[in-house]
């Protein structure tokens, strides 16, 4: 699967609302991650990527635990939303993160690595 087929089930998912391209939404909730991940974490989870998307995770500096509602702020910002189109956006990303990956790989497996906060917007 390719960057552009994960850009265009974004899109496809997202409420009429919400009018901003996968592209963008997937960068900025990966770029958001990267901040909070730890560098381990984000390995796991960009081996599964395609290579543009995967390399947005390459810097992952992460120190600390990630917190669920921090994150969806940070997104909310980032793509200047409010929280619950934020929450959405997450929600939808990481949803097709997940199809696209569960075929390659247990995706128990990449859970298991993720923080608890992360996991749960992936489920």
């Amino acid at each position: 699967m390719t960057a552009d087929d994960l850009y265009r089930r974004v899109e496809a998912r997202l409420p009429a609302t919400i009018d901003l391209e996968g592209r963008s939404l997937m960068h900025e909730v990966l770029g958001a991650l990267a901040e909070r991940l730890k560098p381990e974490e984000a390995a796991e989870l960009a081996a599964e990527l395609p290579e543009e998307l995967g390399d947005q995770l390459a810097n992952a500096q992460g120190e600390h635990e990630l917190a669920r509602d921090e994150l969806i702020e940070d997104i909310a910002a980032r793509l200047d939303l409010d929280d619950d189109d934020a929450e959405v956006v997450a929600q939808t990303v990481l949803g097709v993160i997940r199809q696209a990956i569960e075929p390659m790989v247990s995706i128990d497996q990449v859970l298991e690595s993720l923080p608890p906060d992360l996991a749960s917007l992936m489920q």
